[in-house]
């Protein structure tokens, strides 16, 4: 069987490209696979990138192979890699539409103007609090402002522009006051993520991570002034329905884990390596050393599809729903069997108080039985 009609059976229409791993903000929920301590589930992932023109070949070979008609540039922080808006330009002349998620502190007039030259769709920048000094305190730089210098900058450039909401345990009830500041500055769109722990996230769980609670006076908030203000709210990562349910929040776009369905959204780091999802740190292959087709029979997608929590079988959204975030399961206990840290802390919510290690108690072996 020939590569080409491989590709026809192969196509992902969304691609994540990881520009750099390099990022100047220190939030402390960062998920990022190369933030991993050595000897967690996740440590030792690969650093390094392509040169330029390598990089640029890698893509294109991706784009032709995958069929991909859309790109999200992301990080690290994109934009802190030489020659960065080089490859951003290059890749919307090679696809339908490309979204750039940034942490703001780098988009300048000048940068903005190329950006809509370029013909980027939109630009997604994170508010974790509606307040300068909270905001700040929570990504571990001094950005606030420059987020908002962004904002303003795309808006010049008619850039829409998609607000990122983090939720956790010190910054969820900012939420409806962030929701106001992206009226307040135009913004029409959130994407709202409850914390999943991956990364060196994975030791802040005892004081970061949402409860259920939480949570859904967020989607509360989201539902009655989202609906109010015309802001469109979706979620990113999975909020299982066991804990909520998706038909009580009209308003909001639910999304659950795109690797348990027939359509993943891969992502590619700096060196053309392949993976699942950005808290992913298993690499199916590479895309510079193999073809497209080649990386797609990596059995790992189907084995994680069939890795349901054995608390989950039976469910009627087992499939659908994967259990929540499998991905921060395997980077907190190192099995993608493990329930998601968010249902096992809504399992035993007394959990969180008896923590006595940088992990929750709640996430022991006992606990998930």
């Amino acid at each position: 069987m020939g590569v080409l009609e491989l590709n026809s059976r192969c196509k992902v229409p969304r691609l994540d490209l990881e520009l750099s791993s390099g990022c100047d903000h220190r939030c402390a929920h960062c998920y990022n696979v190369w933030n991993a301590l050595e000897g967690e589930p996740q440590g030792g992932y690969p650093r390094g990138q392509l040169p330029t023109a390598e990089y640029l070949a890698m893509v294109e070979k991706a784009i032709r192979q995958s069929g991909a008609t859309h790109l999200t540039i992301t990080g690290g922080e994109p934009l802190l890699r030489k020659n960065a808006l080089e490859i951003i330009e290059r890749t919307c002349a090679l696809v339908e539409s490309v979204l750039l998620i940034t942490n703001g502190s780098h988009v300048s007039m000048a940068t903005a103007k190329r950006l809509a030259t370029a013909g980027v769709r939109s630009v997604q920048l994170t508010f974790l609090s509606a307040t300068p000094e909270e905001h700040d305190r929570l990504k571990g730089a001094r950005s606030f402002d420059d987020t908002v210098r962004a904002c303003m900058n795309l808006h010049d450039e008619r850039i829409p522009v998609q607000a990122c909401f983090v939720a956790t345990n010190q910054n969820w009830h900012d939420f409806p006051c962030v929701i106001e500041l992206c009226l307040a500055l135009g913004i029409r769109s959130i994407v709202y993520n409850r914390m999943s722990p991956a990364g060196w996230a994975v030791n802040r769980l005892a004081d970061l991570l949402p409860e259920v609670d939480q949570v859904r006076a967020n989607l509360e908030a989201a539902e009655k002034l989202g609906r109010r203000w015309g802001i469109r709210v979706v979620t990113a990562m999975p909020i299982p329905p066991c804990l909520i349910r998706a038909v009580e929040f009209p308003w909001v776009q639910f999304g659950f884990c795109s690797t348990g369905t027939s359509s993943p959204n891969l992502v590619i780091d700096p060196m053309g390596n392949v993976r699942s999802c950005n808290l992913s740190r298993t690499i199916l292959g590479n895309i510079v050393h193999q073809d497209w087709a080649e990386i797609m029979r990596n059995p790992y997608p189907r084995e994680f599809r069939r890795r349901v929590p054995d608390a989950c079988r039976g469910c009627e959204h087992a499939q659908s729903c994967q259990g929540g975030c499998k991905e921060s399961a395997f980077a907190v206990m190192g099995d993608l069997r493990h329930q998601d840290p968010f249902v096992a802390l809504a399992r035993a919510p007394g959990g969180r108080s008896r923590g006595q290690s940088p992990r929750l108690r709640v996430l022991s072996e006992h606990d998930l039985d």
